[in-house]
C-alpha cells in the first residue's frame, strides 16, 4: 500500500477511539499483492458518518453519501497517483463477524484491524470466516452462503465482474446456485445492472465472460431480444448461430486492436487513447464499442430473405440500430451513449459497401467521417471484428481485404477530414458576402466546400471565395 495512503490511515486512527477495519476489496487486494490501491473500504462498529466527516476535514478530501440510509460515505482525494476513494460503513448487524456474514464472496469477506495492519505491516492477523484466503490463492469467485444471491441479485452478475476483473473462475457449486436463481437478475435496478455490465466490458476477453455470462443463464434476462439469435442459422451461418459470431465478433475486437499498429501505424495509438474516452459514468468508449458488437446483428431473423438461393437481410442495420437504441434506453444509458451504439450498429456495413464498390473516391470517404463523426473509429474497428468473426464460417478469399481499406479511411479521417472541421475555410457569412440566399441550402454548400477543402481541391480561402462566386 502506498506510503502517503498508510500516512492518511494514521491520521484517521486519531480521529477515534474504536477499532476500524480494512474490509472487502481491499484485504483482498493486499492479499493478491496489488501495488496501487486506490479503493479503501473501512469498517467502524458505529458512527462512520461523522468519522468519515472529520477525516474528509482533516484530510482536504471530498465528502458525499453513497448510501444514505445505511449512511455508508465516500472520501475522495486526489493524489499525485490519482483519485483515492475512502468508503466508510457502520456495522450491519451485532458484531464483525455479523458484518462480514451479510458480505457476497469469500475473497471480499475479510477484515483487518487498521491498528494492527499498520503497525506490524503483516496480513497474518487476517479475520477470514469464509476461506477466503485460500481462494485468493486458488483464484476463486464463491459465495460466502447462497443466500447472499437472494438478499441481492446483482450479486449474481457481480460474481462474473470478480471473475473478469481479477482473472478468477467462479467456483462451481456457485455457478450452480447463479444458474438456478438467474431469472432474478432481471430484479435490480437497470442502473446498477448496466454498471456491473460496463465494468465487465470494459475488459478484454469478451467472447470468454459473455459465453460466461450466457452459460450461467443471465444474458437472455438481460437481453431477450438476442433468443431469436440462437440457433438462427440461415445460409452459410451453418457453422455458428447468429448468436455464436456476434459474442465472437466482440471477441475479435481485442485482435483488431492488437493490430492497429500493422493496420494504421500512424493512428494506432490516437486509436487506442480515443477508446479509453468516458461516454458516461462508468461507460467508456470500448466498453460501449462491445456492447455495439454483440448487438450489431440483432435484426438478423426479422429482415431475413431468401430469393433463387440468394440470402438477403436487407435493413438489418438500420432496424438493428433502433433496436439498440430501445436497448440502451431500458438500462438507462445517456443519449449519448445510445446515440454512439445506434450509430455504429447503423453503419456497421459501411466499410464492406466501400470495399465492394473498388477504390473508394475522396467523396465517398468524406461522406463516411461526416455521417459518422467521432464515432467513425468505432464503425471501423466494429467492421473489421464482424469480418474475422465471419471468416472462421466463411472463406476469407470470399471477402474484400477491408485492412488497408480501413488503415486508408483512418489516415484520411485524421489527417484530413478533421482538419478540414477544424478550421473550415468559410463560414455562413462568407456565402452571404458571395451573393448567395440565406436558407437550407447553405449547409450543403458548407459541407461541399469542407469535402472539397478535406479533398484538396480546395488549398486555401480564396480558392473558396472563387468556388463560392461560380455557384451564384
Amino acid at each position: 500500500m502506498n506510503i502517503s495512503i498508510r500516512s492518511y490511515l494514521s491520521d484517521l486512527l486519531t480521529l477515534t477511539r474504536q477499532n476500524i477495519y480494512l474490509v472487502g476489496g481491499s484485504v483482498r487486494d493486499l492479499l493478491i499483492g496489488k501495488e496501487d490501491i486506490k479503493d479503501i473500504d473501512l469498517l467502524i462498529p458505529s458512527g462512520a458518518e461523522d468519522v468519515a466527516r472529520a477525516f474528509a476535514d482533516k484530510i482536504d478530501g471530498s465528502f458525499f453519501f453513497l448510501d444514505i440510509e445505511r449512511k455508508s460515505t465516500r472520501i475522495v482525494k486526489n493524489m499525485a497517483m490519482g483519485l483515492i476513494q475512502f468508503d466508510f460503513t457502520s456495522m450491519q448487524g451485532a458484531d464483525l463477524a455479523a458484518d462480514l456474514r451479510r458480505r457476497d464472496f469469500s475473497i471480499n469477506a475479510m477484515a483487518l484491524n487498521l491498528r494492527e495492519y499498520l503497525r506490524s505491516q503483516s496480513l497474518e492477523n487476517c479475520i477470514d470466516l469464509f476461506q477466503g484466503k485460500n481462494d485468493v490463492i486458488n483464484r476463486l469467485v464463491r459465495v460466502t452462503h447462497q443466500d447472499v444471491l437472494n438478499e441481492d441479485p446483482l450479486r449474481l452478475l457481480r460474481a462474473v465482474r470478480f471473475a473478469v476483473t481479477l482473472g478468477f473462475t467462479i467456483e462451481e457449486t456457485t455457478a450452480k446456485y447463479i444458474r438456478e436463481r438467474s431469472y432474478l437478475i432481471a430484479m435490480p435496478s437497470p442502473e446498477r445492472v448496466r454498471d456491473e455490465l460496463f465494468l465487465i466490458m470494459s475488459e478484454r476477453g469478451a467472447a470468454q465472460y459473455l459465453g460466461l455470462i450466457d452459460s450461467l443463464g443471465l444474458l437472455m434476462p438481460l437481453f431477450p431480444e438476442l433468443e431469436s439469435l440462437r440457433r438462427f442459422t440461415p445460409g452459410r451461418y451453418q457453422g455458428h448461430d447468429v448468436l455464436t459470431h456476434s459474442i465472437r465478433t466482440a471477441g475479435y475486437l481485442d485482435s483488431v486492436l492488437d493490430d492497429l499498429t500493422r493496420i494504421s501505424p500512424e493512428h494506432a495509438r490516437t486509436v487506442i487513447s480515443h477508446l479509453e474516452e468516458s461516454v458516461e459514468h462508468l461507460l467508456r468508449r470500448k466498453a460501449a464499442l462491445r456492447f455495439a458488437c454483440l448487438l450489431h446483428d440483432v435484426a438478423k431473423p426479422e429482415t431475413f430473405t431468401e430469393t433463387g438461393g440468394h440470402i438477403r437481410f436487407h435493413g438489418h442495420d438500420v432496424l438493428g440500430a433502433e433496436k439498440a437504441a430501445s436497448v440502451c434506453s431500458r438500462f438507462r444509458m445517456s443519449r449519448d451513449s445510445e446515440e454512439l451504439i445506434a450509430k455504429v450498429i447503423k453503419q456497421h456495413m459501411r466499410l464492406f459497401t466501400l470495399s465492394n464498390a473498388g477504390e473508394p473516391g475522396k467523396n465517398a470517404l468524406h461522406r463516411y467521417c461526416r455521417d459518422m463523426g467521432s464515432a467513425l473509429p468505432e464503425s471501423l474497428l466494429l467492421a473489421q471484428a464482424d469480418a474475422r468473426a465471419t471468416y472462421e464460417i466463411m472463406a476469407k478469399e470470399e471477402f474484400s481485404n477491408t485492412e488497408e481499406l480501413m488503415g486508408a479511411v483512418l489516415d484520411y479521417y485524421y489527417t484530413k477530414f478533421l482538419k478540414a472541421e477544424a478550421k473550415p475555410l468559410v463560414n455562413g457569412q462568407d456565402l452571404i458576402d458571395c451573393g448567395l440566399e440565406p436558407g437550407p441550402r447553405f449547409g450543403k454548400i458548407l459541407d461541399e466546400i469542407k469535402e472539397r477543402q478535406a479533398s484538396g481541391l480546395l488549398k486555401d480561402r480564396q480558392e473558396a471565395i472563387e468556388y463560392l462566386k461560380r455557384m451564384k
